[in-house]
C-alpha cells in the first residue's frame, strides 16, 4: 500500500512543470498527514488537502498576522480557499511514512501574491489594516532625454585684456617670472572648475549615484528641481574638456615704483544638459499608482485636493519641499486630514529614441503619527513601445507596480510587527515648577510596569525634577489612553494630573496641561 503511495508521488513530481518564478510570487510550504487506508488514492488526496491547508495558513500568517488562523472565521475561509488552489500551483511534492503509520505529504505552492490576496478578499478575510489606514502620496514625474555631447545646450566665451601703464619708465614683460605665470594658470583652472560645478542644474538628486541618468547624482535631498543636468563632478570634468585657457602675465620692477601691467584672459565654457523644464503636468506614474493601489487593497487619498488647500497655488517640487520646513508642516496638515501614512517620491522617464525609454523611481514612506520609516527604495525599468508616448506609459506602469507592491508589503509588515511586538509610546511626566520627586517617579514607574498590555521593559530616557521620560511597547486591547488613566489613578500625587496625546507621544503635566506649555 505504501509503495503505491510513493509511486503516485513520484508520478506527480514528474508531471509537474516548474512555473516561471517572479518577484511577485509567494512560495508557501505545507505538511499534511493522512492515516494509511485501503485506498492509496484517497489517502494521498487527503494528505495533499491537509498540506495545502498548512501552506495556506502560512500565507495567511504572512499577509494578515501570525495568530489569524486561530480565528474561526478565518479557518472556515481557508477551507474554501484550498479548494480553489489547483494542483498545478504545486511546484514540489514529496511523500513519506512516519512512525505512526501515517502518510506524510510535503508540498510547496507557488502562487501570485495578488491572486492569493484576491482569494482572501473574496472570503472576507483580507487584512483590514491596509484599508482602514489612509495613505497620502506626493510624487513628481520628469520626462527627459539623455545628455547629447554632440549638441551642446550653451557655449560661453569670455575674453578680457587689461593693459595699464603708470610710468614711461618700465621694464619689458620678459622680466615676469615663469612661476608667476604657472601659479596664475593653476588658479584660473581651479576657478573654472568651481564655476562649472556651481552652475544651475535642473536635476533630481536622491541619496546615491545613478550614473545612467544624466550622468549625475540621483537623490532626494538636492536643491535641483528636476532631472540632473550635470553633477559637480560631471561639470568639473567637463570643464577640462571645454578648451578652457587662461594666462596672466605681469612684470614688476623691483628697483623702482614704475611698473607696467598687461593681463590677458580667455575662457570658453560649453554646457550640456537634458532638455527638461521641470515636473510634468500629466503625471503618468502617479495615475498608474492609483490604479495599482486597488489591486493591493490600499486606501489612497487624493493629494491634489489637500495640496491645493495647503499650498494655495504655490508650486513646490518634492525636492524643494524635502529641503524646507514645508515638508513637516504639510505632513502635519495631512495627519489632521486623516492621513496615516505619507509617501513621497519621484519618477524620471528618459526617452532614448527609437520608441525606447527607461525610467527610475525613488520613494520614501513613513507614518505620520511618529515618523517611523516604512520603506525607502529605488527601482529602474525599461521598455519599448509603438511610439515615444506609448513607451513612456509602459515604463510608468512598471514603476507604479513596483511602488504599489513595495508600499503594500511595507504597510503589511508594519502592522504585523505591531501585532507581534506592540506599538511604541513615549510617556513624559512633566512639572512646570520642578516638583517631581524620586518617590513620585518611582511610584509612576511601578504603575507603568504593572500596565496591562505592556510588552517591553521601560526605557528611561530622562529623569529630573522637571521631566521624567520613558518609552515602552503596548499591545493591550484597551486604548492606551484608557490604560494610562488607570496608572494615574494608582499614584495619589498624580490623580489631579492631566495629559495630552500627540501621536505616540503622551505628555502628563503635574500642575495641568496649561502650566506645562
Amino acid at each position: 500500500m505504501f509503495k503505491k503511495l510513493l509511486s503516485a508521488t513520484v508520478t506527480i513530481c514528474f508531471l509537474i512543470a516548474p512555473i516561471a518564478a517572479s518577484a511577485e510570487m509567494l512560495e508557501l510550504s505545507g505538511i499534511g498527514k493522512a492515516r494509511i487506508g485501503s485506498s492509496a488514492s484517497a489517502t494521498k488526496t487527503e494528505a495533499i488537502r491537509n498540506a495545502k491547508r498548512s501552506a495556506v495558513e502560512e500565507g495567511v500568517a504572512k499577509l494578515i498576522g501570525p495568530s489569524a488562523a486561530n480565528d474561526p472565521k478565518v479557518r472556515a475561509a481557508i477551507d474554501k480557499i484550498i479548494i480553489q488552489i489547483n494542483d498545478n500551483k504545486i511546484v514540489s511534492s514529496k511523500g513519506s511514512k512516519d512512525n505512526d503509520d501515517n502518510y506524510e505529504q510535503h508540498i510547496t505552492l507557488r502562487i501570485d501574491e495578488l491572486e492569493f490576496l484576491k482569494l482572501l478578499q473574496t472570503q472576507g478575510i483580507a487584512p483590514t489594516g491596509d484599508r482602514l489606514y489612509k495613505i497620502l502620496v506626493v510624487m513628481d514625474e520628469y520626462h527627459t532625454t539623455p545628455t547629447d555631447r554632440q549638441k551642446p545646450l550653451k557655449e560661453v566665451v569670455e575674453y578680457s585684456h587689461d593693459k595699464t601703464a603708470t610710468s614711461a619708465a618700465s621694464l619689458s614683460a620678459s622680466q615676469s617670472s615663469a612661476s608667476d605665470t604657472r601659479a596664475a594658470a593653476r588658479a584660473s583652472s581651479s576657478g573654472s572648475a568651481n564655476y562649472a560645478a556651481g552652475g544651475q542644474s535642473s536635476g533630481y538628486s536622491s541619496g546615491g549615484s545613478y550614473g545612467r541618468y544624466g550622468g549625475g547624482g540621483y537623490s532626494s535631498g538636492g536643491q535641483s528641481s528636476g532631472y540632473v543636468a550635470g553633477s559637480a563632478r560631471q561639470k568639473s570634468s567637463a570643464s577640462a574638456e571645454y578648451s578652457q585657457q587662461k594666462a596672466e602675465a605681469s612684470s614688476v620692477d623691483q628697483s623702482s615704483f614704475d611698473q607696467k601691467k598687461d593681463i590677458v584672459s580667455f575662457k570658453k565654457l560649453v554646457e550640456y544638459q537634458p532638455q527638461n523644464t521641470g515636473p510634468e503636468k500629466e503625471n503618468l506614474t502617479y495615475a498608474a499608482l492609483m490604479r495599482e493601489a486597488r489591486k493591493f487593497d490600499l486606501s489612497m487619498m487624493d493629494n491634489s485636493m489637500l495640496r491645493s488647500q495647503y499650498f494655495r497655488g504655490k508650486a513646490l517640487t518634492i525636492q524643494e519641499m524635502d529641503s524646507s520646513p514645508e515638508l513637516a508642516n504639510y505632513v502635519g496638515f495631512a495627519r489632521k486630514n486623516k492621513a496615516d501614512y505619507f509617501m513621497m517620491g519621484n519618477s524620471i522617464i528618459r526617452d532614448l529614441g527609437g520608441n525606447q525609454c527607461d525610467g527610475v523611481v525613488s520613494l520614501k514612506a513613513f507614518s505620520t503619527e511618529d515618523s517611523e520609516l516604512l520603506a525607502a527604495d529605488m527601482h529602474n525599468e525599461s521598455a519599448r513601445g509603438t511610439s515615444s508616448d506609448d513607451c513612456r506609459a509602459t515604463v510608468a506602469n512598471k514603476l507604479a507596480y513596483f511602488v504599489g507592491k513595495k508600499l503594500g508589503s511595507s504597510i503589511k509588515d508594519f502592522h504585523r510587527q505591531r501585532e507581534v511586538s506592540g506599538k511604541e509610546y513615549t510617556v513624559v511626566l512633566l512639572s512646570a515648577v520642578g516638583d517631581l520627586t524620586g518617590r513620585m517617579t518611582s511610584s509612576f514607574s511601578r504603575g507603568l510596569q504593572n500596565l496591562k498590555g505592556l510588552n517591553s521593559k521601560l526605557n528611561v530616557r530622562n529623569s529630573s525634577a522637571r521631566e521624567y521620560e520613558v518609552s515602552l511597547a503596548y499591545k493591550g486591547e484597551a486604548p492606551f489612553a484608557d490604560a494610562l488613566n488607570d496608572v494615574l489613578d494608582t499614584v495619589p500625587a498624580l490623580k489631579q494630573a492631566d495629559y495630552q496625546v500627540n501621536g505616540t507621544r503622551v505628555e502628563i503635566c503635574l500642575e495641568g496641561p496649561r502650566r506645562c506649555k
